[in-house]
């Protein structure tokens, strides 16, 4: 072989080499791009989720099971604690309004429940409580609250072991006809109102729609 054919034969492995050694980085730092997107992401889900929470209280009736029977049952106690709800809070209430009308009146709540429960011919257990509960993204309407901890007034039925019931008691969503899914406009206003754009813009969304982060290309 002479030096020139052998010249060209180690210029072709060194950029053989090199090309090698490039995309190797350039595959470590898309790795890198995405794993850093993924936190950024998580990071803005969970700040824009903690905003929510800080602005709403939730209401959370929870059934005995999943039986035909105990979810009817499940409505009913719904019922009489949305009606007695609306009796006890003003409608300029604010947040904080809100919260404390139902702690004062925590007691009331529950006997309503259990009277509700006796009366339909059950011995179930009722515990109402408030506290801050890990909940998943929860659809009301066409809006849609991120999963994540919000503060809510829990009220437990038997085992507590079926499906939920909820809404939003601040700002008053329970106090709505729910029968056909459907968030009127004022009640979105109010909603509105006590977020920021990009809190009531979220809760707009699609969870399976929502865009996520996108970070540009940069070398290490």
């Amino acid at each position: 072989m002479n030096d020139s054919k052998r010249k060209k034969k180690n210029w072709l492995v060194v950029a053989i080499l090199g090309l090698t050694v490039v995309l190797f980085f350039v595959g470590m730092n898309m790795i890198h791009l995405k794993n850093e997107n993924r936190e950024i992401q998580a990071r803005l889900d969970r700040e824009i989720q903690q905003g929510i929470a800080g602005e709403v209280f939730r209401l959370h009736v929870i059934a005995n099971s999943d039986k035909d029977t105990d979810q009817k049952l499940k409505l009913q106690v719904k019922n009489k604690i949305v009606e007695y709800l609306q009796k006890i809070l003003k409608s300029n209430a604010d947040l904080e309004d809100t919260k404390e009308m139902v702690l004062t009146h925590l007691q009331d709540i529950e006997e309503e429940a259990k009277k509700t429960v006796k009366a339909a011919g059950y011995d179930y257990e009722v515990h109402a409580v408030v506290e801050n509960t890990y909940f998943p993204d929860k659809t009301y309407g066409d809006c849609t609250f991120p999963a994540g901890e919000y503060e809510a007034l829990n009220v437990r039925i038997g085992k507590a072991q079926g499906h939920n019931w909820w809404c939003v008691l601040y700002p008053s969503l329970c106090f709505i006809d729910d029968t056909y899914g459907i968030v009127t406009e004022e009640k979105k206003e109010d909603l509105k109102s006590v977020l920021t754009d990009e809190e009531f813009q979220e809760i707009l969304k699609n969870p399976q729609e929502k865009p996520k982060v996108k970070i540009g290309f940069r070398w290490f």
